[in-house]
């Protein structure tokens, strides 16, 4: 049994949910060769670090994430504080020879990101990027039929990530809503992926953005006028010349965390609704048309939490599948490639692609303008 060493730096809501995948996984895969240890969690208020450490089982925590870097007893490192302290953690843990897990985005900016690409690849760590919806057996599936050829010819194409959290003026705001967060880098960003993960990522990019309020209070009862966009709609071309779209919000009212897809081929078509987690939607456009319409027609495909073995067992198959299992596979499948020297599914070089056509996004939003996404 290898023991795979983890450090989390935060304890906030993405540190907690790491950790809550790190505890899982020994339970939900059976008969694995590796084990992931809960070695030291990181959070910038020591008291905070002393309780999550007690709650959730870690050896030991601090309040110091630089002292990390000296220590031999640790493999690898849950990094999940905000976008724009991201590159001095992770250049400085790669040059101590970490393998880092990420939470989405790589970083702010592409220039950043690349930085970040060079020192990984001299360091040889592993680098993964968390994409927690690629993740899901319905997500899975989806890229197991695009990579068969089911859906041919890519026609067009969209999705959406809409939440409303940011729709009452006077709530305190989050780190999220200023200016170093923005839809664009927080849920565009699991949009843009599962797009580029299916159909490829564009060429080029033209974005539009809204943010709805000139102020929004902050936790301390100041008020904060630096602020990110609350909506952007993004139009991609791919290199194909097909056309799809990408829209984010937190202005959605009523809606909850609704991330959904839909891609139409010459062969076939996909949709999938995150609200509906456990089922995937296909039509076969091979099908002949028939009296009473034979059997053409979208096919509401039982997904729901058939992952293969090792996972599958705990819980069974059959039953629904939720949020967390997303995170819990992809946290599981970055612990495989360490303990097995696999390649990460959403590793460095396409977390750097995913910046770049972010980045133009928020280029195009100001230029008004078609923007290239060159990585």
């Amino acid at each position: 049994m290898k023991d795979i060493n983890i450090a989390v730096i935060g304890w906030g809501f993405m540190g907690r949910m790491h950790t809550y995948s790190l505890r899982a996984i020994p339970l939900m895969y059976r008969d694995l060769d590796f084990r992931p240890v809960l070695k030291c969690l990181c959070s910038g208020h020591l008291d905070n670090a002393k309780a999550g450490m007690e709650a959730a089982g870690f050896e030991s925590c601090t309040d110091d994430w630089k002292t990390l870097l000296s220590r031999d007893d640790i493999d690898a490192v849950s990094v999940c504080t905000p976008n724009s302290l991201h590159e001095e953690m992770v250049l400085a843990l790669l040059k101590a020879g970490k393998h880092l897990y990420i939470d989405k985005p790589l970083t702010t900016s592409l220039e950043s990101a690349r930085r970040i690409q060079a020192a990984a690849e001299q360091s040889g760590s592993t680098v993964q990027m968390v994409m927690n919806n690629r993740f899901l057996p319905a997500t899975l599936r989806a890229k197991q039929l695009a990579d068969e050829g089911a859906i041919g010819r890519i026609m067009c194409f969209g999705a959406r990530y809409l939440h409303s959290g940011s729709v009452d003026p006077n709530k305190p705001m989050g780190w999220k809503q200023g200016a170093e967060g923005g839809v664009i880098l927080d849920l565009a960003s699991h949009a843009l992926d599962l797009l580029g993960e299916l159909v490829g990522f564009p060429d080029e990019v033209m974005c539009a953005s809204n943010t709805v309020y000139a102020s929004r209070p902050t936790k301390d009862g100041g008020k904060c006028e630096d602020l990110g966009e609350d909506h952007a709609l993004i139009t991609m071309r791919l290199p194909s010349g097909a056309l799809g779209f990408c829209e984010a919000g937190k202005i959605s009212t009523g809606a909850n965390d609704e991330l959904s897809f839909e891609i139409y081929g010459d062969k076939g078509a996909l949709r999938f609704d995150l609200m509906e987690p456990g089922w995937l939607w296909y039509y076969d456009n091979t099908l002949p048309e028939a009296p009473y319409g034979g059997k053409r027609g979208f096919t509401r495909i039982e997904c729901m939490a058939r992952y293969p073995v090792p996972a599958g067992s705990f819980l069974p198959p059959k039953n629904a599948v939720g949020w967390d299992r997303g995170h819990i596979h992809c946290y599981y499948s970055f612990l495989d490639c360490l303990a097995h020297g696999k390649k990460p599914a959403c590793g460095i070089d396409e977390a750097v692609k995913l910046q770049a056509v972010m980045e133009a996004a928020a280029r195009s939003s100001k230029s008004r303008m078609w923007e290239k996404c060159g990585a």
